[in-house]
């Protein structure tokens, strides 16, 4: 077999839904025989321009027409404006440039939200294994299930088309023997994808791909490798791993040394046991207001803490990210003094990274609130610290509030400052770039 198994779908004008007949089932008296060669287990399943092709099925007029998502900067571009040049994060100006016929939609998140839950239950109909990476990017399990599914290839097939039959949306689909390379494969030729991975043929398939294409490395580090001779993944593998620890650091270095090689660690988390919980957004034009940015960041530990409580856990440390116009990036974590997951204790600490970390005088573009090293949440009242006290029950009926009258039931004060620049829908505000958050 060969180690890269093309896709059988034809390109899909928009507006004519065509797509080869399912593969048919082997009979349930004469099961076919579990195949002999290796199954990649891990599948990346990621929904193709996943704002913009949620409006098009919304608004069947919009089918055909490059569509742009968005509030200042582009959340997501329809495959008809990104064939113009239109990228992901560019300002309205230029994509306007690029593409004058866009037609432009502000975003509606509660309906991105819904589709997505949509798109993980039909997942879940093959699988129970299934970890939602952000609103349009799924990892599968598929371990133990070769007698279930003897024909792999057949049955990631029809998922795909399942999906699109069902939702109206395309999929790319990727499946490998670690998540790094399922979600290089499922991105290779989207829209509508289709890759199948051997194990033991990971380099080979990684080879000749720029490292670009590997996840964890950005266009600093890609210009940092070419100013080096290091253009592509089989170049990179033979560097070796205490060159790569020097040149970024013994955590960043050894993590791309592993992904150079195909090599992952990482399983497939169920819902339940999340290990990072995170929230961002970009700002239209960027900013330098400080008032400003500090009300967002309270906002994003407010969705952060609200988002812990609902899973029962509490954060060790918090990360702050942010990004200028000019695209520099600047992120720190830091140590909470104690495990917690109420946002005035996330939103304290926060500002301390931010106060660290902004120190140009260039606007702000993005911002992201991050927690890790999650644990179980077992507080217990404490007896000497009352305002500890107050803090748990105040979060829990605010909590019991925005369940049952919506989210902009209740405000804190910087939060308020906030309506002033954003829309509120009962979800919360509608900001730029909506969170896809893990």
């Amino acid at each position: 077999m060969e180690a890269c198994v093309e896709t059988v779908f034809p390109a899909l004008n928009p507006n004519v839904i065509s797509l080869p007949e399912a593969p048919v089932q082997p009979s349930q008296a004469q099961p076919a025989p579990v195949s002999s060669e290796p199954i990649p287990n891990i599948v990346h399943v990621d929904v193709d321009a996943f704002f913009a092709s949620v409006e098009q099925v919304l608004n069947p007029k919009l089918r055909g027409k490059p569509v742009l998502v968005g509030r200042g900067v582009v959340a997501s571009a329809s495959y008809e404006a990104k064939m113009q040049g239109v990228k992901t994060a560019m300002t309205f100006r230029e994509a306007m440039r690029l593409c004058p016929k866009a037609v432009v939609v502000p975003g509606q998140y509660e309906h991105y939200a819904d589709y997505a839950e949509r798109v993980r239950r039909i997942l879940e109909t093959y699988t129970p294994a299934v970890e939602t990476a952000a609103l349009d990017d799924f990892y599968l399990d598929f371990a133990g299930t070769e007698r279930l599914y003897p024909d792999f290839r057949g049955t990631l097939l029809r998922l795909q088309m399942e999906v699109f039959q069902q939702t109206g949306l395309s999929v790319s689909v990727g499946a490998a023997r670690t998540k790094v390379v399922a979600a290089i494969a499922s991105r290779l030729q989207r829209p509508r994808g289709f890759k199948l991975i051997i194990p033991g043929t990971e380099q080979e398939f990684l080879a000749p791909l720029p490292v670009e294409k590997l996840h964890g490395i950005g266009h600093v580090h890609a210009s940092m490798l070419a100013e080096r001779g290091v253009t592509t993944i089989a170049e990179l593998s033979r560097v070796p791993r205490p060159a790569l620890e020097a040149a970024f650091g013994e955590v960043i270095g050894g993590q791309i040394w592993e992904r150079a090689r195909g090599l992952d660690g990482r399983e497939v988390m169920l819902p339940a046991t999340p290990k990072s919980i995170s929230r961002e957004t970009t700002i239209e034009g960027g900013t330098i207001d400080t008032e400003f940015l500090g009300g967002l960041i309270e906002y994003l530990c407010e969705r952060v803490g609200s988002t812990l409580r609902d899973y029962g856990r509490q954060a060790r440390s918090i990360g702050l990210r942010i990004r200028y116009v000019d695209h520099f990036s600047a992120h720190q974590t830091l140590r909470l003094a104690k495990p917690s997951n109420d946002e005035r204790a996330l939103h304290a600490t926060a500002m301390e990274l931010f106060k660290k970390l902004f120190t140009r005088r260039v606007a702000v573009r993005l911002v992201g609130i991050t927690v890790v090293n999650l644990d179980q949440d077992r507080r217990q009242n404490e007896l000497f610290d009352n305002t500890a006290n107050r803090r748990w029950y105040l979060n829990r009926g605010v909590d019991n509030a925005r369940k049952r009258y919506g989210w902009n039931s209740l405000f804190y004060g910087k939060g308020l400052q906030l309506r002033e620049h954003y829309a509120s829908k009962p979800g919360g505000l509608v900001l730029s770039t909506p969170c896809l958050s893990r």
